[in-house]
């Protein structure tokens, strides 16, 4: 076996725990990239919900028929 001087063991241990510590941080920031597309796509969703309710309140059919007196009924 041969015997590696202690300031090259720690060298390499040191590398390690760097290139480990790399890839955790490049896992967590692209997860963190999904949720954040993730999310902005479903608040572009309920924008768009929200504006086809809004759409259906501004509509006067929403609330009066031909036939009504023109009054809300609650």
């Amino acid at each position: 076996m041969d015997i590696v001087p202690t300031d090259t063991r720690d060298a390499r241990q040191r590398a390690d725990r760097e290139r480990r510590l790399a890839e955790h941080i490049a896992s967590a920031t692209k997860s963190l990239r999904e949720e954040r597309d993730r999310l902005a796509k479903r608040l572009a969703d309920l924008e768009r919900q929200l504006a086809n309710l809004a759409a259906g309140l501004d509509s006067p059919s929403a609330f009066a028929t031909s036939g009504d007196s023109g009054r809300r009924q609650p």
